[in-house]
């Protein structure tokens, strides 16, 4: 079911001006018909921004600090690193916080459909890197769904290719950035995926994998 601005407006407690915002930012996925934005129901129950991202450099850092990754740092980024490592430390909400700051990890993110039939040729096409649900460290069964990260410039060619469309019942999460990951994708990009589904199964399994991080000291 698709919602006007004002709709969604209404359903979240906010004011219409805010919800165009969170639409013009990328927060909220919507559609232009005409002069018009269509919102799908299921935005509504997303879960809402708490803190602005951090800059594309900081939050691939914290991506690496949650991977255990060994990274140089100067001074200035090993403070801040420090001081956001300790505010997760402190925060009631990690996961809300964690989803706020990691937004800036990708250009957009994209929801389409596949022939669920096709999900296995499409995870093995080599322009695409698998993580979230379909990475094997979250330990969920995604058989009929796919999340990976694709490289904006050949988003064109593998939509096309693996016939990926736009639909109201999608099941395949594509995160676009700049350049590709390395395979395997690194531990804290699959945590920040998880996040983003804001859904029970996924939350209880990134703060599964957050317990188990061994954060820089």
């Amino acid at each position: 079911m698709q919602l006007s601005v004002s709709e969604y407006a209404e359903a979240r407690g906010i004011s219409r001006q805010r919800a165009l915002a969170l639409i013009n930012s990328g927060q909220v996925k919507a559609k232009r018909i005409g002069n018009s934005w269509a919102i799908d129901r299921v935005e509504v129950n997303q879960r809402p921004a708490i803190s602005r991202p951090l800059s594309p450099k900081m939050a691939r850092l914290l991506i690496g600090a949650m991977s255990d990754e060994s990274v140089e740092l100067n001074a200035q980024e090993r403070h801040f690193l420090y001081r956001y490592v300790e505010r997760l430390h402190s925060e009631a909400s990690p996961l809300g916080l964690l989803h706020s700051w990691l937004r800036s990890r990708q250009l957009r993110v994209l929801d389409v459909a596949a022939n669920p039939a096709d999900i296995a040729e499409v995870s093995s096409d080599v322009r695409v890197i698998a993580s979230g649900i379909s990475d094997s460290r979250a330990g969920l069964s995604a058989a009929r769904e796919f999340e990976g990260y694709v490289a904006a410039f050949a988003l064109e060619g593998f939509l096309r290719d693996n016939l990926l469309l736009e639909s109201d019942a999608p099941n395949v999460r594509l995160h676009v950035v700049e350049q590709l990951p390395p395979a395997p994708i690194a531990l804290g990009f699959v945590i920040a995926d998880l996040i983003d589904w804001s859904r029970p199964r996924e939350d209880g399994r990134a703060l599964e994998l957050l317990d188990g991080v061994r954060w820089p000291r």
